[in-house]
């Protein structure tokens, strides 16, 4: 992760006790924290929108998370094999 992409800040926001509930039991069934469940929908809301900065945000993660797993996929054969 670049330097520049530190999460530093800190949003809060107040919910309902039936809110709270349905984002926690949504991040959990995608496996995920409650804010980067919170922190994609949000994004991905503004993409559906047409905001710029947030295609550019949501591009560069898929991006760099699909460089991963075909870094991970060139690595694994070399170790398999021992």
């Amino acid at each position: 992760m670049r330097t520049d992409d530190a999460k530093t800040e800190t949003l809060q926001f107040k919910v309902t006790d039936q809110e709270r509930k349905l984002i926690e039991r949504c991040a959990q069934d995608e496996g995920t924290t409650v804010s980067k469940y919170v922190r994609g929908a949000v994004l991905m809301s503004m993409v559906m929108d047409g905001k710029a900065e947030a295609i550019k945000i949501v591009a560069r993660e898929v991006g760099e998370k699909a460089f991963g797993v075909v870094r991970q996929k060139l690595v694994r054969p070399t170790t398999e094999g021992r």
